[in-house]
């Protein structure tokens, strides 16, 4: 897999309010199905989660939210790769609806896929947070809170945090509580300001196939990237 680099300077940048404003754009103005991006956004997790740990058992931690559906999505295409993967839920399955729980319900044939309502004691080769995203409310607590302390405990297990690692605020990179300390995160679509943090590890940004029009419209000039998945250096 090749992975080009761009210079995190030359590309937009998005604030929580654009980006809903873009997602509302999107699903109604322009028809864009959610299901869709989300099969995408997965699939290009799972391909750099593959580039970065071709080997090894991969422990995906997943929010109810886009940011966890799209995390679901990979830990599927992963295990569609032949990989163990271990899942664990941040909510009680029912609290689960949508499109996360149609992506929580699909693993369940696949079986080298476990469900677990809290992480295993074991050693992962690789773990994706995808608990929270952008949609941050306050310092991590709960399940939420339990999930990241075990990730920043794992010393040998590469840590990919999906969009923004959980408990960092996209807009500005505060932190009001623990935060996840990933080897790498891969931002969905556009950067976002708050990504400018030592929490986040090695930068990249996923493709999201957003229309040239649709950028236009919530006021960023329109780019193209040259992959689905390109590493944003400093």
């Amino acid at each position: 897999m090749h992975i080009p680099t761009l210079s995190w300077s030359n590309l937009p940048k998005v604030n929580t309010a654009q980006m809903e404003h873009l997602i509302t754009l999107a699903t109604g103005k322009y028809g864009l199905d959610m299901r869709v991006l989300i099969e995408h956004i997965g699939r290009s997790t799972a391909d750099l989660c593959q580039h970065l740990v071709p080997e090894g058992p991969v422990l995906v931690v997943a929010g109810r939210g886009g940011n966890g559906g799209a995390g679901l999505a990979a830990a599927r295409l992963l295990a569609g790769l032949g990989r163990a993967v271990w899942v664990a839920p941040i909510h009680e399955a029912e609290n689960y609806s949508g499109i996360p729980k149609e992506q929580l319900e699909a693993l369940k044939h696949y079986p080298s896929v476990r469900i677990k309502s809290s992480i295993p004691k074991m050693k992962f080769a690789c773990a994706l947070d995808a608990a929270v995203g952008t949609n941050l409310e306050g310092p991590p607590r709960g399940r939420t809170l339990d999930a990241l302390t075990v990730l920043n405990a794992m010393d040998t297990c590469t840590v990919v945090s999906l969009d923004i690692p959980t408990g960092l605020t996209a807009n500005d990179g505060t932190t009001p509580g623990q935060v996840v300390q990933a080897d790498a995160t891969l931002c969905i679509g556009l950067l976002k300001p708050g990504l400018q943090h030592r929490a986040v590890g090695d930068l990249y940004l996923a493709d999201a196939v957003i229309p040239p029009s649709l950028l236009a419209e919530i006021g960023l000039q329109p780019f193209t990237l040259p992959a689905w998945v390109c590493r944003v250096l400093p």
